[in-house]
């Protein structure tokens, strides 16, 4: 009985250091992550409640007494053609964007994922799009897009013949397209970085090992790279579909919407409602109605990739 206690008491004073270790450990942590944590809860979860406690209420432009009016905001706002609109605009310049983003960047993590020397050259050269300021793509477009024969854009198609007059590239006709240009080239590296990384986590026995059965490359694609890069396609499309679905700044510095709204995106309603018009709650109404679309979006693609891969 003694030796038990005995043998007892050394197992719980063998484990005290260890507790006041793990315990000193996680106090360390907690004190780095405590200037993180209340950044990210200022200016990232208080601004989102502080937008959901707005589209339930109302007020006058700079009165801040306001009134409880419950779903009123989003019933006006969903029975408006002034969220449907630029909804529709939206899901147009996403669609296309996802698209051309997501293609070209897997062509080019295919292109480039082999270890070559001039591969890590070209690599770096496709990224700086994504490094730039979304301000400055905008200016490096408008340089493009001038609509006289000034513009980069005319001027080159002109000058080999394929054109013989300027045109108005942001025009009520091509305005939507090339913004859609501008940000599938400001945004399609993030997808190559990702789709690349995950081609890389690939080992290259399973591509042996197929090559012995009589795949060919098109086979390999098919039935092995991607339903490998399954986890990292997800994350990729969630990614730039809610960021190009929440597109703002680009679109807003190279057209501002316009012209006469062609490209007046949610996101630039939102701002225009908020700050322009002066109703914040019906731009706060607004923002909340694209978190649920864009969590919606979300959980879709998740739903289609699971049951694939089931």
């Amino acid at each position: 009985m003694e030796e038990r206690t005995y043998r007892q008491a050394n197992i719980q004073s063998s484990l005290k250091p260890e507790k006041w270790r793990w315990e000193k450990e996680w106090t360390i942590a907690l004190i780095f992550l405590l200037p993180v944590l209340a950044f990210i809860g200022v200016f990232a979860f208080y601004p989102t409640f502080y937008a959901v406690y707005l589209s339930f209420y109302n007020s006058k432009f700079l009165v801040f007494d306001r009134t409880f009016v419950g779903l009123k905001n989003y019933a006006e706002v969903l029975g408006s053609s002034v969220f449907w609109l630029p909804l529709w605009k939206t899901a147009v310049f996403t669609f296309w964007s996802v698209v051309y983003q997501f293609g070209l960047g897997l062509l080019l993590a295919l292109s480039l994922k082999k270890t070559f020397r001039i591969n890590g050259f070209l690599r770096s050269l496709i990224v700086i799009p994504w490094i730039l300021s979304p301000i400055v793509v905008a200016v490096i477009f408008q340089l493009f897009y001038i609509s006289d024969r000034t513009g980069l854009l005319n001027y080159m198609l002109m000058s080999v013949g394929v054109i013989s007059e300027p045109i108005p590239w942001l025009g009520v006709e091509n305005a939507m397209n090339m913004v859609i240009v501008a940000n599938v080239w400001f945004g399609m590296p993030f997808s190559m970085i990702m789709l690349l990384a995950g081609l890389q986590s690939i080992q290259n026995d399973v591509y042996e090992a197929s090559m012995i059965d009589g795949a060919n490359k098109l086979l390999q694609l098919w039935y092995i790279t991607l339903p490998l890069l399954k986890p990292t396609i997800l994350v990729t499309l969630v990614w730039i579909t809610t960021s190009t679905f929440n597109e703002f700044d680009l679109v807003y510095a190279l057209t501002a919407g316009g012209p006469l709204e062609s490209t007046n995106l949610l996101g630039i309603q939102m701002y225009n409602t908020a700050f322009k018009i002066g109703q914040f709650e019906k731009g706060s109404t607004i923002a909340v109605l694209m978190f649920l679309i864009n969590l919606f979006m979300s959980v879709v693609y998740y739903r289609m990739l699971r049951r694939k891969e089931g």
